[in-house]
Formats: structure tokens, C-alpha cells, sequence
């Protein structure tokens, strides 16, 4: 039908006398390459190509751009709701999969069909990418011992359809690239990135019990405890983390800042598995053998996580410019090779300034036993027993006072917030103040010491360690509140900037 409309044309163009070139220019148009041929090209028709169970898929061996191998099934399913069959890539049964897309082999092609014909018996197959140089060839093997092999191509002009072909015939057809655009990844790709599982629903989070990371970069060890009274204590509205920094100094610890290197190991995502069953070449060359750092997760549950990781390198992207951190990373108990960004592994980076809370006091109002505060000459012991304001008996050196009167007092001392977090100080001169806390049950002391710096701020050791520091004006203000505390008529300061 072409060749016949190019004839017509060219005979108006003779007796138009347009001249012979435009004749020979016409007659002489390029074949279409096979970018250009089309989907629309093929009969609309659905096309049944397979109709087996999905679930009956033994193995799948993948020939494709990246080399060949096999995916291979590992558990069987009934086809009821969401209990398919389960697959792995071959010889790397013992990794963590990217099961979804595993499923999509098996579930997208058992029982497939073609939009249409596009050509039958087609002598060139390489221009729908169907030769054997090109072509992504699959081959489904299922339980009955039977068999089915097939070829993908080249998407069509439309990017919706992908040119295929049963690997016995030279008939090509158009699918929905949907179906069959996995079967062109390579076999780390069916490897999941998820390093270590999150339960599904937050409440079932195991409590970490312990949280510990060391680094060439630090000459401590950074560890988070689990503190059960802080995490059932709602009295201190949300300030207070459940995990209290005891190393390289007791401190509370911001909420927000410090969640995600307590439980962020679970989901933790990397960008890829750089090496799936490395050799002890491919650790020492990812600077594993001798890592750079090491995150311990132990949780109450019983299970252990330990998280090892090399220096930090970077990979530019060419097309943008722009360059990302990246850490090598192996999971206890998985042998392979991640390669996760910086911005994923805070524990590569995190230090205790970081998720450190300037709230230098946190223990609830009725919970304190004995409270010592002392500035210069002027020193207060509080004596507390009762659980609530109701039972509470308080004495302040030795005489009954208001309990009411104490908790206002003591509210002020719960608002002492730290300028910075400081752990390199060294306590220089008299000790120009302190407060003692502990609690009725004993399970918690902290003692906080003030020491001048400068002439503007104090250095604050807790338990004998630099930990924080503060204004100076700070200690004129707890002492003008203890000079002012009989005097029920005066309200306490609590601004002291």
C-alpha cells in the first residue's frame, strides 16, 4: 500500500513538472528504523500467550544486559489473598529479598496476554531489540515440568507496550512493558535494601535496652540506656526521652534528635547491596575488616544488632553535579555488603552534643526524696515523701513547709536549661553551686556542679563530668529565689537571660 501511494505521488509530481529530483528524493525515503515502528501498528485484539499459576513457577532462569542467572522458588502458595509463592535469587537464598519484586517474575507472565500482532514471521527480529544479541530472554519453568520461554525487546514508540517474542516463534508481539520491565534488572537489583526489618506496627517495637557507638573519631564510648521510669512518666509533658545518655556523660536526651539512633536500625534503608556474599577481599577493601565505627543495638527481646561501617567517600553525579556521602555497612548475621548514604547512618557522625537535651533536670515533682541546692552561703535540704500532691509531707532543713511553696520552687529548678552542651570542660576554682537530686525509690542521683568559665557563664559538671554550661545570671537568680522563698507574697523569677 506504501510503495503503491508513493507512486501516485510521485506521477503528480512528473506532470506537475516540480523536475526528477523530487521524484528520485521520494522514491528513495529511508525504511523506518525500529524506534519508529509502533505499536499501533499491531491488530488490537488481546492475545492469550500463557495461562498457568503463578504459584506453579518452580525457577526462572534471566538472561539479560547484566549477565544471567536464576530466581528460584523457596516457598509455596494457595493463590488465596496475599499467601503467593515465595522466590530468592539462586545461591543467595540466605539474603534478604526484595520479595514484591520477585513475585511480579512469576505473577506478571505465568498467565499473560499480547495487545496484538505486530509482525509475523519477521526475518529481523534486531529491530524490535528481539535478536539474540539484545534481547532480555526468560524462560519460566513450572511444577508440571513444563516449560515457557520468551524474549523482550525493545519498548514500542509509546513506552506503554514492549515488543516480545515466544522464544520458539518468530511472531512479535506488544505487551504492557509493566509486565515484563523487571526482567531487565540484574540480580542485586531482587535484593532488598532494607537492612534490617521494622515491625510493621510501632507498639510492637522491641524496647532497646542499650544503644552503644564507637568510633575512630571519638576517644569514648557513646551509650544510651533504657530509663523505664522516664519512658512511663507522663508527668514532664513529652520533654524527657526514654533512654538517658549515661557515656561519656549522664544526660537527658532530646526526643526528637535522639529516636533515631536509638531504634533507627530497624528500617534502616541503603541505597544498594554493593556485595552480596563478600569475600574477606571485599570486606578489607570496604574497609570492614578494621571498621571505622560500630553501632550495638541489644533489646530486651534478646536480640542483638551489631552495625559495623568504613570511612566516608563520595560519588558525584555527573549529570547534576551534586556529590553524596556514602558509608559501607555489614549487618550481624548478614553477609553482604551495604552501601548506605550518610544521612541514613547517624551513628557514622552522631556525637552526644547532638541529641544531648539542655534539660539538665528531669525527674518529676513527687517523685524527688531529697533535694540539696546550695549557692554560695545559702543551703536548702529538702526531705520529700508521697507520691502526689495530696500525700506529700515535705521539710526543707529539718521543719515541715509548704508543699505547695516546694513544687513552685522546684519548678524553677525543672526550667534549668543549658546554654550548650559541653563535654571537654575542665572545673577550674570554687565550686559556686550545686544541686543534689534523688529519688524516693533510689533508682535515680544526679549531682550537678556550677563553676565559673568566664566572667558571663558557668561550667556544669553532672556526676563530677563536664556536661553543660549556662549564664552566670543563673545562680544570682536560684539564690534570690531561695532568699525570697518564705516569703510567700514573692513569686519566683524564672528568667534569668
Amino acid at each position: 500500500m506504501r510503495k503503491k501511494a508513493l507512486g501516485i505521488i510521485g506521477g503528480v509530481v512528473l506532470v506537475a513538472a516540480l523536475g526528477t529530483a523530487s521524484f528520485f528524493l521520494l522514491r528513495n525515503t529511508p525504511e523506518e528504523d525500529s524506534s519508529s515502528v509502533s505499536s499501533s501498528d499491531s491488530s488490537e485484539e488481546s492475545i492469550s500467550l500463557t495461562s498457568e499459576d503463578p504459584n506453579d513457577v518452580t525457577s526462572i532462569d534471566i538472561t539479560n544486559g547484566s549477565g544471567s542467572f536464576a530466581v528460584v522458588r523457596t516457598a509455596e502458595g494457595t493463590g488465596t489473598g496475599d499467601d503467593h509463592a515465595a522466590y530468592a535469587v539462586s545461591g543467595w537464598e540466605d539474603l534478604p529479598m526484595d520479595t514484591s519484586t520477585l513475585w511480579t517474575l512469576s505473577n506478571n507472565t505465568a498467565s499473560m496476554e499480547a495487545n496484538g500482532v505486530v509482525e509475523e514471521n519477521c526475518s529481523d527480529l534486531e529491530k524490535f531489540g528481539l535478536d539474540d544479541a539484545e534481547a532480555t530472554a526468560v524462560t519460566l519453568h513450572f511444577a508440571d515440568g513444563s516449560d515457557y520461554s520468551f524474549r523482550v525487546g525493545n519498548a514500542a514508540a509509546d513506552a506503554s507496550n514492549t515488543y516480545f517474542a515466544p522464544a520458539d516463534k518468530d511472531t512479535v508481539y506488544t505487551v504492557k512493558t509493566s509486565l515484563v520491565a523487571n526482567f531487565s534488572k540484574s540480580a542485586t537489583d531482587f535484593l532488598s535494601t532494607t537492612m534490617l526489618e521494622a515491625p510493621a506496627d510501632t507498639n510492637d517495637y522491641p524496647i532497646v535496652n542499650k544503644l552503644t557507638v564507637e568510633r575512630k573519631d571519638m576517644d569514648y564510648t557513646l551509650e544510651l540506656d533504657y530509663d523505664e521510669d522516664a519512658a512511663d512518666n507522663t508527668n514532664m509533658g513529652g520533654t524527657v526521652a526514654s533512654h538517658e545518655m549515661v557515656s561519656p556523660v549522664p544526660a537527658y536526651l532530646s526526643v526528637d534528635r535522639s529516636t533515631p539512633v536509638v531504634t533507627g536500625m530497624f528500617g534502616l534503608k541503603a541505597e544498594k547491596v554493593a556485595v552480596p556474599h563478600p569475600s574477606a577481599e571485599d570486606i578489607a577493601n570496604a574497609g570492614l575488616d578494621d571498621p571505622f565505627g560500630t553501632a550495638t543495638m541489644a533489646c530486651a527481646d534478646g536480640n542483638t544488632y551489631v552495625l559495623t561501617f568504613g570511612e566516608r567517600f563520595t560519588e558525584k553525579d555527573e549529570e547534576n553535579g551534586t556529590e553524596t556521602a556514602y558509608y559501607y555497612a555489614m549487618l550481624n548475621g548478614v553477609d553482604a555488603i551495604y552501601q548506605v548514604t550518610g544521612e541514613n547512618l547517624v551513628w557514622a557522625t552522631t556525637t552526644p552534643t547532638d541529641i544531648a537535651s539542655k534539660l539538665v533536670l528531669g525527674t518529676y515533682v513527687w517523685d524527688v526524696g531529697s533535694l540539696d541546692v546550695s549557692v554560695g552561703e545559702q543551703k536548702f535540704q529538702f526531705q520529700v515523701t508521697g507520691s502526689d500532691k495530696d500525700t506529700a509531707v515535705v521539710t526543707l532543713n529539718g521543719e515541715s513547709t509548704d508543699k505547695e511553696r516546694y513544687r513552685q520552687f522546684y519548678s524553677f529548678l525543672l526550667n534549668t536549661t543549658a546554654e550548650t552542651v559541653k563535654l571537654d570542660g575542665e572545673p577550674a576554682g570554687e565550686m559556686l553551686g550545686e544541686i543534689h537530686v534523688k529519688t524516693q525509690d533510689g533508682k535515680f542521683e544526679r549531682d550537678l556542679q556550677f563553676y565559673a568559665i568566664d566572667e558571663f557563664t558557668c561550667l556544669i559538671t553532672a556526676d563530677g563530668k563536664s556536661a553543660y554550661t549556662c549564664r552566670k545570671t543563673y545562680l544570682d537568680t536560684l539564690l534570690n529565689n531561695m532568699n525570697i522563698y518564705d516569703d510567700t507574697s514573692q513569686d519566683f523569677t524564672t528568667n534569668w537571660s
